[in-house]
């Protein structure tokens, strides 16, 4: 029985990073949090930084800013 709430307990963590990772990954967020943390970005805009992201990314299909 224990070994079957771990396995349980792990499927939720992952699947709850993977939901995470695709909220964190979507350009409209990702390029809020770029603009409001990299120094570099404060002066571009929000739609510049999306164009960006857009086109970029991994193998899970979430994307990164490079």
């Amino acid at each position: 029985m224990d070994k079957v709430l771990e396995i349980t307990s792990n499927d939720h963590i992952i699947m709850i990073d993977k939901l995470c990772k695709r909220i964190l990954g979507h350009p409209e967020i990702l390029g809020r949090i770029i603009k409001g943390f990299i120094k570099e970005a404060k002066d571009v805009s929000l739609e510049e930084i999306i164009e960006l992201i857009k086109g970029k990314k991994d193998q899970e299909g979430n994307s990164y800013f490079q």
